[in-house]
């Protein structure tokens, strides 16, 4: 009993300080949310502002100014978001380990080389007057927000680390992010290509890399049918060197899923098609899924007369004072990723007489070296060199040991500015479309419309003027005729306007002419035109379109792409290949009864899509075994445009083509089928729980959820709900990618639009905004493009002198 009483008063000891502890903590977590009523004055601001919030969180930002209003949007964007702007600036500078340490100082080391703390320092320096003064605004916004906050954001309590102030310079940091999102910043894609080219006769890869398919469904111009399959004189897998390459070169365990296409959909109706004669745009955006959530939805009202008023609606990015699609009440807008080939691999010649220096044009000069600093948290400095070139850093090494470089717009200060804000103030089609074209964004496919029913695309963005030759693969850059030879100028831009149809339409694949196309932009692996032609055929049924008609697209989960593998593939289960066969026999039933939509609770269709792949996979690797001998180090796979050639190869199945492995082709399909439904039921337990949800299951997550107990990790994340949608269809959706937002606007009608987001307006476990909306957004119910009434109001005031 002697010996109970002490243990007795230390763990009383040890309870009331865990709880002292545990309040400590619940109050500093509370005194991170942001402020949603009261008033606070500013110096900096010079009129009475206000953040508006509706009862799911959703702000709208009032002024008096256009600076003032970037002021208010700076504070809201810190209270509810910093700690994303101040990963997604510190992602594209390559200072990331300065916050969370030595486990991603590799991310440090490859994002460093591209310089972009330098190159926004350049954008800021060449901006206009009033751009500098926005960005100051914004940034004084910012700043204020965290001086006035009770406690600093919820995750640098975790951290243990101090936010550091906002600077103009970091809002071109967050615009870089998005180059990072949506470009090819390794070049590692034009590697493999010229690797394949070099282990191929030239008719071989021109066969599995055409530059389009059947699918094809731009908005000007034909399709692309892929060439026609080359002879055993060319290219023969049942003999020689090819045959053994096959029989010897190792093949990828699993199945090899396809490219996953950061990019979107976007479309317009013209008013000469719609119900109410009001021209309509949709847009939904497709990223990673992750908390914080990539866009901040927001309306942006400048209360004042004439040119300076405003009335903005849509999503802005955190870190930047910009509207980046919506409506200005006149014209709306909407992107998609354009797939042009913006990046290029230069090989650099070193000179033979001095290593340190190289071939160009004009004759040798010598590589830029200088060290970089890693900042690491808790840690050493790390040291980096970075080797530069006039085209871009070094990156990497060919297999003959030359070096690299890449060349890369967004290394340009000339292709990032500030230009988009000028949307903010058009009020026609062809105003919209030459603010696109002078703007300065990772290239993208711009749609418009306007209040009159007119209805525009072009491209959004800087585009280079490239010399003469083949930019998909490394090539030297040592001759005048090759490299970038300066910029295009907007009235060289293709655009199409008020299009016969009446509608246009965009979805990552190519939307003109390939003679124009590849001319303007080059090749940069655009994809499959299946989900375009998808969306062109739902619109061309439509002769008066409503905002709910375009909704009902956005949510369209139709696998019209994969009816014709379901057809080949009941012709391949037939009575004698179902024979003595129970696994083979049961999938055919399920292939007989699927829905032919990526329905969540199907598993016909998840059996569809796995055993195409299956087989994609074990064809590409036969055709390609030469080049994975002969660089094995290197991973292949094939493009979006090799469902041509493959659906070519499976339905005429020349002898020659067929993997030495088997003696048919139905031999080799079936042992495809038979590998997909083996790791199907080794995954699921059985076929009849392998349905399409249980693979397709939201995973958003929050970076420190990772790192924390699961219950408090689980407390962060979104729920982890089956889903419907999929890559080839509108309703794009994966596990962590798909629609980050989905809008459907027609100007001067806002009041009738829709808008759907998941996530939530607010980075805070404990505010009652944290995922609102999200539900909604997994289930595609519409939501209002308007915030509702406002039911917390902070008033942001001048300062008394």
């Amino acid at each position: 009993m002697r010996l109970l009483r002490p243990l007795r008063v230390v763990g009383l000891a040890l309870l009331i300080v865990l709880v002292v502890g545990g309040l400590i903590g619940y109050w500093a977590l509370r005194a991170s949310l942001p402020k949603l009523d009261g008033n606070i004055s500013d110096a900096r601001i010079s009129a009475p502002a206000a953040i508006e919030r509706d009862a799911e969180g959703t702000p709208v930002l009032r002024a008096r100014t256009r600076a003032d209003l970037a002021f208010a949007t700076g504070f809201a964007h810190a209270q509810d978001r910093y700690f994303q702007m101040d990963l997604m600036r510190r992602a594209a500078a390559g200072e990331l380990a300065e916050l969370l340490g030595a486990s991603v100082l590799d991310t440090d080391r490859k994002l460093r080389v591209h310089g972009f703390r330098r190159v926004a320092r350049e954008v800021v320096a060449a901006a206009t007057a009033s751009d500098v003064a926005l960005l100051d605004a914004y940034s004084a916004g910012v700043n204020f927000a965290l001086s006035q906050a009770a406690a600093k954001p919820w995750e640098y309590l975790l951290l243990g680390a101090e936010p550091a102030p906002w600077l103009p310079e970091d809002s071109v940091l967050a615009a870089f992010s998005m180059y990072l999102n949506l470009n090819d910043s390794s070049g590692s894609e034009e590697v493999t290509r010229l690797q394949l080219r070099d282990a191929l006769p030239p008719a071989m890869f021109a066969f599995i890399a055409p530059l389009g398919t059947e699918w094809d469904a731009p908005i000007a111009g034909g399709t692309i049918r892929s060439a026609t399959i080359p002879g055993p004189d060319v290219f023969d897998l049942r003999e020689g060197a090819s045959r053994a390459a096959a029989l010897s070169a190792p093949r990828t365990a699993g199945t090899m899923e396809e490219k996953v296409y950061v990019g979107s959909n976007s479309w317009a109706v013209a008013g000469s098609h719609t119900a109410d004669k009001g021209a309509l745009l949709a847009n939904d955006m497709h990223l990673g899924l992750r908390l914080p959530h990539v866009w901040y939805r927001a309306r942006m009202i400048v209360d004042a007369e004439g040119d300076a008023r405003r009335d903005l609606v849509g999503v802005t990015l955190p870190g930047l004072p910009v509207l980046i699609v919506g409506s200005n009440g006149r014209v709306a807008w909407g992107f998609t990723n354009s797939f042009g080939d913006w990046t290029d691999l230069v090989i650099v010649e070193r000179d033979p007489q001095d290593a340190a220096r190289y071939l160009t044009p004009e004759g040798s000069e010598p590589f830029v070296v200088h060290e970089e600093v890693l900042k690491v948290k808790d840690g050493e400095d790390e040291k980096l060199t970075v080797i530069g070139t006039r085209w871009g850093p070094v990156v990497r090494e060919d297999t003959s040991n030359r070096p690299l470089a890449l060349a890369w717009t967004a290394h340009h200060a000339r292709a990032t500015n500030f230009r988009m804000l000028d949307l903010e103030r058009v009020d026609s089609v062809e105003q919209a479309l030459l603010v696109a074209n002078r703007s300065g964004v990772p290239v993208q496919n711009f749609v418009a419309v306007d209040a009159n029913g007119r209805i525009g695309w072009t491209l959004m963005g800087q585009v280079p003027v490239r010399g003469n030759y083949d930019s998909t693969m490394p090539y030297l850059w040592n001759t005048p005729e090759a490299g970038w030879n300066g910029w295009r100028k907007p009235e060289e831009y293709p655009r199409i306007v008020d299009p016969t149809a009446g509608r246009l339409w965009t979805a990552n694949a190519r939307t003109v002419d390939v003679e124009t196309w590849l001319s303007f932009m080059g090749d940069g692996m655009y994809d499959n035109g299946a989900r375009a032609a998808q969306i062109r055929d739902d619109l061309l049924a439509l002769e008066n379109a409503t905002p709910a008609d375009m909704v009902n697209i956005q949510l369209d989960d139709r696998a019209l792409f994969l009816v014709r593998w379901r057809d080949f593939l009941l012709e391949l289960l037939d009575e004698d290949a179902v024979q003595g066969q129970p696994l083979r026999a049961e999938a055919r039933k399920f292939l007989e009864d699927w829905s032919a939509r990526a329905a969540a609770e199907d598993v016909g269709y998840r059996l569809v899509r796995a055993m195409r792949l299956q087989i994609r996979q074990s064809v590409f690797e036969s055709l390609t075994a030469a080049a994975r001998l002969k660089y094995p180090d290197s991973k292949f796979s094939p493009s979006a445009q090799f469902e041509g050639p493959l659906w070519q190869l499976v339905t005429r199945q020349p002898a020659h083509m067929l993997d030495p492995r088997y003696p048919s082709w139905d031999a080799a399909l079936l042992a495809s089928v038979d590998a997909a439904l083996k790791e199907l039921v080794q995954e699921c337990g059985s076929l009849s729980q392998c349905t399409w949800g249980a693979q397709n299951t939201l995973a958003m997550r929050h970076p420190l959820s990772q790192v924390m107990p699961a219950f408090v990790g689980n407390w962060l994340d979104m729920p982890a709900q089956p889903l419907s949608g999929d890559s080839f269809m509108p309703r794009v959706q994966g596990p962590s990618f798909g629609a980050s937002e989905r809008m459907v606007v027609s100007p001067g009608r806002e009041a009738q639009g829709y808008f759907q987001m998941p996530g939530g307006p607010v980075d805070h476990p404990m505010s009652p905004f944290y995922g609102a909306g999200h539900k909604a957004w997994a289930r595609g119910e519409p939501r209002p493009l308007l915030p509702g009434e406002p039911k917390y109001i902070l008033k942001l005031s001048p300062a008394a002198n």
